[in-house]
């Protein structure tokens, strides 16, 4: 090495230049390390200021919802923007049955982790809010498949709207899960019965009894659920088995609508005493059980005890569910005790019923066929308006008014804005849907 190049690298400038280089490294070593201090300083601020959060959050993991929340709502005092201290308090009213205020809440915040959707969904299904209900439960289904309490809301829900093939399915999977099969046929039963497939709703519940002979720990009590297997018998044809069936609700906890029933079909087997019997019970818990009626006027106009018959029917004349086979029934009673004006009035009263009857089958087979299709939603929006939904009549039918100038469609929508009497059913377009 020459001596130029050695007092190069150890010469007064060189070492001014490695004096130089240790500072900038210090300068730079002190200032990262007061990010980093005021980092973590700022990170223990934070962390200390939402400590009630994750107090309120072990409060609800430990079902203390009353406590969480007087935690969160001290801590949105001074914090009213937090998302997801909010969020948290929706939660947490869910679980202390308010979800209308939950509702409020995830709609201002939303819901992003899979507990706030669980939540929010909870909160729409409590209030029959499906639209809103639907699409978080379709999500954290794909996120956990085998989710039974997941594939039983879904396929719930599903249900609600409509879409019978779609709320099977997830029924058929909720059933395949260990542990689920007695719940899960149950749940086809009741789909298929809703739907009028009643061979296959008993196909379903003659499965769970063979898996659950008691009919225990059900989604619906032993009574009850014998009592739907035996009403499904009989609409099916099989008066023997159902007779089975309902003496067994009866036997359990005896109701208005069993007793009904079980007359029906001790009648259908030629059991008329068993019939009258049950009847009679029916009508002492419900007077206005219009089935039981029926039977107890039957069985007096084959005795020709025809104004009996008429006195049983009495109470149901000015009814307004009052169904086409009872008002025939009145008509042929007081066409039998020489009253011919009056049987000519009930001809014309049965047969106006008798089409009402029909036409709300066609709506409820359309609704069943085709909910898809536009008169299907039209009509899913008449079905939910019908039971004071309106919210949802509303979602339902909105993207529809103003694409279709229907008299019928118009008044449907008017009548949920306000909230008021829905349009008579005679207004739909029939001669389409046959």
């Amino acid at each position: 090495m020459s001596e130029a190049q050695y007092l190069s690298k150890s010469g007064p400038l060189a070492r001014r230049r490695r004096t130089r280089r240790t500072l900038c490294f210090r300068m730079f070593f002190m200032l990262g390390a007061g990010v980093a201090l005021l980092a973590a300083g700022l990170w223990a601020v934070v962390w200390w200021e939402e400590r009630p959060l994750r107090v309120a959050s072990n409060l609800l993991e430990e079902d203390r919802a009353a406590e969480a929340i007087r935690e969160l709502e001290q801590f949105l005092k001074y914090h009213p923007d937090h998302g997801p201290a909010t969020a948290l308090k929706a939660r947490v009213l869910v679980q202390l049955g308010r979800p209308a205020e939950a509702c409020r809440l995830f709609d201002r915040v939303g819901a992003a982790s899979e507990e706030e959707m669980r939540a929010c969904s909870n909160a729409n299904l409590m209030l029959e809010r499906w639209l809103q209900a639907i699409p978080l439960l379709e999500y954290l289904h794909s996120q956990n498949p085998d989710n039974a309490d997941l594939l039983h809301e879904l396929s719930s829900c599903r249900a609600k709207l409509g879409r019978y093939d779609a709320a099977i399915d997830a029924a058929q999977k909720f059933a395949a899960l260990p542990d689920c099969q007695a719940r899960g046929y149950t749940l086809i039963g009741l789909l298929e019965s809703e739907r009028g497939n009643h061979r296959k709703a008993c196909e379903a519940w003659h499965h769970v009894l063979e898996v659950n002979p008691e009919a225990a720990d059900l989604q619906v009590a032993a009574d009850e659920f014998k009592m739907e297997y035996g009403a499904a018998l009989l609409k099916a044809g099989d008066p023997a088995a159902a007779l089975e069936q309902l003496r067994a609700s009866v036997k359990i906890r005896p109701s208005a609508r069993s007793l009904a029933l079980l007359g029906k079909a001790s009648y259908q087997e030629g059991k008329v005493n068993e019939a009258e019997d049950a009847w009679l019970k029916a009508v002492a818990l419900d007077e206005n059980d219009q089935e039981s009626r029926q039977g107890l006027a039957e069985l007096a106009m084959k005795k020709s005890e025809y104004r009996t018959g008429l006195d049983w029917l009495q109470p149901l004349a000015e009814s307004s569910d009052l169904s086409s086979s009872t008002a025939f029934l009145l008509q042929r009673l007081y066409t039998l005790t020489g009253d011919q004006e009056s049987g000519r009035r009930w001809q014309s009263r049965a047969t106006e019923i008798r089409k009402r009857e029909e036409l709300e089958n066609t709506v409820d087979q359309i609704l069943i066929d085709s909910p898809s299709s536009m008169w299907g939603q039209v009509l899913e929006s008449y079905r939910l308006a019908k039971q004071s939904n309106w919210e949802q009549a509303a979602l339902v039918l909105n993207p529809i008014v103003g694409t279709e100038s229907h008299p019928f469609i118009e008044k449907l929508a008017a009548a949920i804005h306000a909230q008021g009497t829905l349009p008579d059913l005679n207004l739909l377009p029939i001669e389409l849907f046959h």
